[in-house]
């Protein structure tokens, strides 16, 4: 925590008096804390080694560009978006005092605010230089089918560590042909040029990452973020995502209504609610085996490959063709 605190006086000028750790999120690569100044400012310090740099590239674009909801970052003294701490980015925000929405929800109008910002994000065309930075996938999905075959090999050698993990494989091999259907069809779909057009998109909006104030939901984490076809972003909107998204009729309508009329692409959607599935399944499952929080990962896991699950939906939209 000492290393915290000098790293960003030094840095960033700031002087913190306090640091708590902020527990949420299944970012294992980040380290993120809440912190206050002596006289009671207060931020987010987030020290990440996941993701890319673009991110707060991103968010410095959009809260310059008057996008109220994204926190952009504090300069360093130097005037850059961050600094390197033992080969992580250190960065440092405005604190959003608020509710995590997968805690508490959205109300009708919540909804239809949350749709409206992620529109506005999604209609602001990035300059050509941050355009170029940007990838056109999110780097996660690369190394899916890398880790998938991983883990199809240790679960079938029969040797688990422990009685957790034995539940984990006969989890993954109960749903093995599921799993490789997925795998099958995120490299069909990355082989095919897509199109549509790439707008700025955040890749991780589920509720989790969306903090309710009293004035403003705010959108936070940006660190997936790519240029790709919406998309990407409003598979989270459209079911599989339990409660992270909308779970009712009424408050996709509600998210509609404030994000506007879309026609969405059949063949993109199956391609990232698939690539989606595919990074929910790998990555919980490797951390049910490695930790921490191995028998809430478990838990989530099975619910990745349940039958109303974004995998469900994925293969089922793939197989019928129906949105």
């Amino acid at each position: 925590m000492t290393d915290f605190v000098r790293w960003v006086a030094d840095d960033f000028g700031v002087e913190l008096a306090d640091l708590k750790p902020v527990d949420h999120g299944a970012d294992v690569a980040a380290e993120v804390w809440q912190a206050s100044t002596p006289t009671g400012e207060q931020y987010a310090v987030k020290w990440s080694g996941g993701g890319t740099d673009v991110a707060p590239k991103v968010t410095a674009f959009l809260a310059d560009s008057g996008v109220q909801g994204i926190p952009g970052p504090v300069r360093t003294r130097t005037g850059e978006l961050w600094s390197v701490r033992d080969g992580k980015r250190l960065s440092l925000a405005p604190w959003i005092t608020g509710d995590r929405a997968a805690d508490t929800g959205l109300t009708t109008d919540q909804w239809t605010s949350y749709g409206a910002l992620l529109a506005e994000v999604h209609a602001i065309e990035p300059p050509a230089v941050l355009a170029a930075a940007m990838s056109r996938l999110n780097p996660i999905n690369a190394r899916m089918p890398a880790l998938t075959k991983s883990l199809g090999e240790r679960f079938s050698a029969g040797v688990p560590q422990d009685a957790l993990e034995a539940e984990v494989a006969a989890t993954w091999l109960e749903h093995q042909q599921t799993i490789a259907r997925v795998v099958e069809l995120t490299q069909e779909f990355a082989r095919r040029d897509l199109g549509g057009t790439p707008v700025i998109c955040h890749a991780d909006p589920h509720l989790g990452n969306v903090l309710v104030a009293p004035e403003q939901l705010h959108l936070i984490d940006w660190d997936d973020v790519v240029l790709a076809p919406v998309e990407q972003d409003l598979l989270f909107m459209l079911g599989g995502m339990r409660s992270l998204g909308p779970t009712t009729q009424a408050e996709e309508d509600a998210f509609f209504k404030g994000y506007g009329p879309v026609t969405l692409d059949h063949t993109r959607l199956t391609y990232y609610r698939a690539a989606r599935a595919l990074e929910d399944i790998a990555l919980w499952a490797q951390q049910a085996v490695t930790g921490p929080d191995r028998e809430t990962c478990l838990h989530i896991l099975r619910g990745n490959l349940g039958p109303d699950s974004l995998t469900a939906r994925a293969l089922g939209q793939a197989d019928s063709g129906v949105t």
